[in-house]
């Protein structure tokens, strides 16, 4: 095969709460996470050719760059599509061809309809290959698609070396995609099937141990749409991890993403926690049994969601967790019910957003067939949804700034972290990963947040009275408690932006006239 010169691409993300763009810089970093699916793409690639990766994430792409290139490599998420569009513009008029991938292309074809040379979507260890080999023979197709759904068995160790590893948040690591359940709203499922299909253990102990061998040490996200989704492949993968992260002293923080019956299974959740497992990200999405059962996320309904947070705290594991509101089913309570479940199963990092219909998704199928539809959803979790609610917009739209602002008001965020703290400590589980907390490193996560929180910031009383309960009440979760007060700086800043921006939008609106978005009756 012609030996060529490729540069992969990262478009950049808009600014969100899962971005972390304002707590970041105070750590050192430029971005939260690596472009795992490129850099996986990359090592399908032939060895020969020379690839170079440049993340609009964490620095600038000259028109040198991509003059540099035979071919551009890029793709990416809702959240990146206008970086990726201009990107695409950027690359045909410096003509440079074009090979987009990823999840914005494979759930949303229709937006990619003239902008790149070729679209190679869906899953790469299946389309990629047909692209290269049609390309060898000078006879590469615009689109490349299959619902084929391959053993990841057969992916290839991700290109990590390409990496500027210091310059992320957290290194990614995927294990297994798919998941078991049926939300109405997921569009994963659409993507990557219900039946999830896990990597060998010794597979992910490769992965892992590259990263080690680079020289990487902490946090560590396991991507999984639903890590326990196969819980056979888990238990195995748990059962050599342990180990592995004992004879290297646990050099990786380990998070992941899980559905809310992890809580029933204690044996798992203590493999986990001795695995080296931090956090777990947890999709509650509604306290309403309606909202649930609506959308069909039946798995949280089977016992009471504040109590399994709990337990999930209780083996000494943090627990984020998203939200919606939106649902046909929600009433004008929702907001304050919300905010109470919230509060009361302690979580600080929880990410609330409106009910929006990804195309591919079963409510984009019902919400069609009942003429409810109003187009694409560009991202923005902020405005408007894209299909006609059954709650009056205004109605929807103030409930849910009411969550922002109350959720990440400095005294009621500390008070979730404190909380959480306190069950954490109350399990007495060791800390694992000691190595990791060298006291430079508290030293110096402590004056960032002396500085920052309590001395520049508006809020510095309220992060003063949550620094002293935290030193007096919970000094051994110190650190975790002062690492959650930093990211909460982003959470806190994000959301005066995003109340901010709402007013300005409502004052253009009084200007303009009557808003066109309605309720259904």
């Amino acid at each position: 095969m012609k030996r060529r010169k490729i540069l992969l691409v990262h478009p950049g993300h808009t600014t969100s709460y899962w971005g972390f763009q304002y707590s970041l810089p105070l750590f050192g970093k430029k971005a939260m996470h690596p472009p795992l699916g490129l850099i996986t793409a990359a090592a399908l690639l032939p060895r020969d050719w020379e690839l170079r990766l440049v993340d609009m994430n964490i620095e600038p792409l000259s028109d040198e760059q991509i003059l540099w290139s035979d071919m551009v490599f890029t793709g990416g998420m809702t959240s990146q599509a206008d970086s990726l569009f201009a990107l695409l513009d950027r690359c045909a008029a410096l003509g440079r061809p074009t090979v987009v991938g990823g999840p914005l292309g494979s759930g949303q074809p229709e937006r990619l309809a003239g902008k790149p040379t070729y679209a190679v979507l869906d899953e790469a260890e299946i389309t990629l290959p047909r692209f290269l080999a049609d390309l060898e023979r000078g006879d590469p197709q615009p689109i490349y698609r299959s619902a084929e759904k391959p053993a990841v068995t057969d992916s290839p160790l991700p290109r990590f070396d390409l990496l500027k590893l210091n310059a992320y948040g957290v290194m990614d690591v995927q294990f297994s995609r798919g998941c078991p359940f049926n939300c109405e709203f997921c569009d994963i499922i659409a993507l990557y099937g219900r039946v999830p299909r896990a990597k060998t253990t010794a597979q992910t102990l490769a992965e892992l141990q590259a990263l080690y061998d680079l020289g990487y040490r902490g946090p560590l996200f396991l991507v999984d749409d639903n890590f326990i989704g196969n819980k056979k492949a888990v238990r195995a993968l748990l059962e050599a991890l342990v180990p592995w992260a004992e004879e290297r002293e646990h050099p990786f923080y380990l998070i992941t993403e899980a559905s809310l019956n992890l809580a029933e299974d204690g044996p798992l959740l203590d493999a986990m926690r001795r695995a080296g497992f931090k956090r777990v990200f947890l999709g509650i999405e509604t306290p309403s049994l309606e909202g649930l059962k609506e959308t069909q996320k039946l798995q949280n309904t089977r016992r009471d969601m504040v109590e399994a947070v709990h337990d999930i705290l209780d083996h000494g594991i943090e627990v984020t967790a998203g939200f919606i509101v939106g649902f046909d089913s929600d009433g004008p309570d929702i907001f304050e019910r919300q905010i109470a479940f919230i509060r009361e199963a302690a979580i600080p990092w929880a990410m609330s957003g409106v009910l929006a219909a990804p195309p591919s998704t079963q409510l984009w199928a019902r919400l069609e067939k009942e003429g409810r539809l109003l187009g694409f959803h560009v991202g923005d979790q902020f405005g408007r949804t894209n299909f006609v609610t059954r709650m009056d917009p205004d109605v929807l739209m103030h409930g849910y700034r009411s969550i922002l602002a109350t959720v990440y008001a400095p005294a009621t965020y500390f008070d979730r972290v404190l909380a959480m703290i306190a069950r954490l400590d109350g399990a007495g589980h060791p800390n694992l990963h000691r190595k990791l907390a060298s006291p430079l490193r508290v030293a110096l996560v402590t004056a960032v947040a002396v500085v920052v929180q309590g001395i520049l910031s508006d809020y510095r009383r309220d992060w003063w009275r949550f620094l002293y309960r935290l030193v007096t009440r919970h000094r051994s979760r110190y650190l975790a408690g002062l690492m959650n007060s930093i990211v909460g700086h982003h959470f806190i800043r994000f959301t005066r932006d995003v109340l901010a921006d709402d007013r300005t939008r409502r004052e253009r609106l009084l200007a303009s006239g009557p808003e066109t978005t309605r309720s259904a009756a």
